[in-house]
């Protein structure tokens, strides 16, 4: 129980992230401010996510995990409860701030509890299952996020969210143990140098996926003629896809073959070539909506099951600093997400839609690159071993 428990954590986070993301229009009208400056508090989250996040995680390093998780999850439920209260768009931009630095240490901290209760052999089914919360978040907390702010006002999102974090902190206080129980010793300052290829491939997995995915609402509409519900139907896809990557990354980490990071950029190939020529014509039909079928069932998988691997090789190198290392994993994958809508934006203005898959496929090669080191590392580190 105490892995649903630490599921949680990452699923509440996550569906704070996004939870407005269906209710922008009616948010801009009762704040006074335009769709793109509501679309900003994302940003605005990202960015604190990405540079709070490591730095919490130093300077907090040496603090008991599990009573620190209470204090980020407590803290959380306030500040969205304070988000639904927001009197004007300048403090719901500072609340998000907040909600986005103190919030990023959920994720990291909740990875190490599990790794740390777990074995060695257990270890990449425990990970798996928290960042499960993530896809499951996708899945469900975003969609009722949406249904409650589209019923009840905008404000009823925040609300939903303040609920599901203070869920989380029940769940977390009654069923997960106290550091004494699952052996965890203080964090070291420094970090393992072989951790570094392995944030590369999270930084470029994310970018590549990122230059899509960032524009899916015009993507999808260029390649099925959807919207509405049609988009909400493709976007629960995406979610039920990240969950079976995260199912593949535990099985691809069980089994320690070194090259395994060489699959997920495989898929991402599949995932953004298969949907360069619909996107160039700029015609639906029916193959363009098989197309992006394939592309949504390959995509957000392979970076699930690239979150995962990379999570799981990341419990193993850094030993006691793993928190502050799943800390800045998690700052890769904001960056890299930010990183790709803007280079997919910029191709989409000079070049049009068609450019965006083109320019992602560009970046898979250094993410093979590093897939490779890493692979050369693990060599290394077992021939260490040997010896």
């Amino acid at each position: 129980m105490y892995l649903i428990a630490l599921l949680f954590c990452p699923f509440a986070f996550t569906t704070g992230a996004f939870v407005f993301s269906g209710v922008l229009q009616p948010m801009a009208e009762a704040l006074g401010v335009s769709v793109a400056a509501v679309a900003t508090l994302q940003s605005a989250f990202a960015i604190a996510c990405a540079f709070c996040g490591p730095l919490l995680a130093h300077l907090t390093r040496r603090l008991p995990p599990r009573r620190l998780l209470l204090a980020v999850l407590l803290t959380l439920t306030v500040l969205n409860a304070a988000s639904a209260l927001a009197a004007d768009f300048r403090s719901l931009f500072l609340l998000r701030l907040l909600v986005g630095g103190i919030g990023a240490l959920a994720f990291p901290l909740a990875t190490t509890l599990a790794a740390s209760a777990a074995t060695a052999a257990a270890r990449p089914k425990a990970i798996s299952t928290v960042y499960a919360g993530i896809p499951l978040a996708m899945i469900l907390g975003i969609p009722i996020g949406s249904i409650a702010g589209l019923s009840y006002g905008w404000p009823a999102s925040f609300i939903a969210t303040a609920a599901i974090c203070a869920i989380a902190l029940l769940l977390v206080w009654a069923f997960v143990p106290d550091r004494a129980r699952l052996g965890i010793t203080p964090a070291a300052a420094g970090l393992n140098a072989r951790v570094l290829p392995y944030l590369g491939v999270t930084l470029i997995a994310s970018a590549t996926l990122f230059c899509v995915a960032g524009l899916i609402g015009p993507v999808i509409r260029a390649t099925t003629g959807f919207s509405g519900s049609g988009i909400a139907a493709i976007q629960c896809l995406i979610g039920f896809s990240s969950l079976f990557g995260v199912r593949l990354g535990a099985a691809l980490a069980a089994r320690g073959h070194r090259y395994a990071l060489l699959l997920p950029f495989a898929m991402l190939l599949v995932s953004l070539g298969i949907l360069v020529s619909p996107l160039m014509t700029g015609a639906a039909t029916a193959l363009s909506l098989a197309a992006m079928i394939l592309s949504v069932a390959t995509g957000p998988a392979a970076q699930a099951a690239t979150g995962t691997l990379v999570q799981s090789r990341l419990a193993e190198l850094a030993g006691s600093g793993a928190t502050l290392a799943f800390s800045l994993n998690g700052s890769m994958i904001y960056l890299g997400q930010g990183l790709g809508i803007l280079i997919g934006a910029a191709a989409f203005q000079g070049w049009g839609l068609g450019a965006t898959p083109l320019i992602g496929l560009m970046l898979i090669l250094p993410g093979v690159a590093l897939a490779l080191a890493t692979a050369r590392g693990a060599q290394r580190g077992l021939s260490a071993t040997k010896a």
